[in-house]
């Protein structure tokens, strides 16, 4: 089956925000170095480890963004799950409930990823 344009353009919003984490990362590394080099020893490990959990937190949305990325790209089964749930998550809020609707509502959606879809047209 062809992917539907919004599985299409959800897959590169997720793909996009993957790159956004990769700037974070990034950014949170130069902040890193500059609290290395620069700080004092009491704000030195508080600083490192909420750099750390910055980095992990960030690092795993990122990697979470790719893989489903990917999911939605190649129609995998579970995408459109895992799409939804990370919709929940998405900022701007707007465009998570955007995909969630768009997921729950899409009939040409359930069908790319082989859900059934009730025909309503028999009366």
């Amino acid at each position: 089956m062809r992917r539907p344009e919004g599985v299409t353009i959800t897959a590169i919003w997720f793909y996009i925000t993957t790159v956004g984490c990769v700037f974070g990362l990034s950014g949170l590394g130069i902040g890193f170095l500059g609290l290395w080099t620069s700080g004092t020893s009491d704000g030195l490990l508080l600083g490192t480890m909420g750099m750390m959990i910055g980095a992990m937190a960030i690092a795993t949305t990122g990697i979470a963004h790719a893989v489903v990325g990917w999911g939605l790209w190649t129609l995998k089964p579970w995408a459109r799950s895992a799409t939804m749930v990370l919709a929940i998550f998405q900022t701007p809020f707007i465009v998570g409930i955007v995909i969630l609707i768009y997921f729950a509502k899409s009939k040409e959606a359930k069908l790319a990823f082989g859900l059934p879809v009730p025909d309503h047209s028999a009366g």
